[in-house]
């Protein structure tokens, strides 16, 4: 059985902060993105994004990360998949 988008939110949010992925969230009336600054991985998304949205973004963040063998098993499988 699948995770809702609910639950990987709440999944994927909580492995980004672990891995020191920093999220941010404004008033931005952008789609959103992946990147670095100063060093720090972040992700950045508007108030208004979906979960499909946020999920999909901090999951390609979460693919950027050099070592991924410390991300559950559940996440490990989407980014192959």
């Amino acid at each position: 059985m699948g995770l809702s988008e609910n639950e990987l939110n709440r999944l994927l949010v909580e492995t980004a902060q672990a891995a020191g992925i920093e999220i941010v969230e404004d008033k931005i009336n952008r789609r959103g993105g992946v990147c670095r600054l100063e060093g720090r991985l972040m992700v950045v998304f508007d108030v208004g994004a979906g979960l499909a949205q946020r999920n999909r973004l901090i999951l390609k963040a979460l693919g950027q990360l050099g070592d991924q063998s410390f991300l559950p098993p559940k996440i490990r499988e989407l980014l192959e998949g």
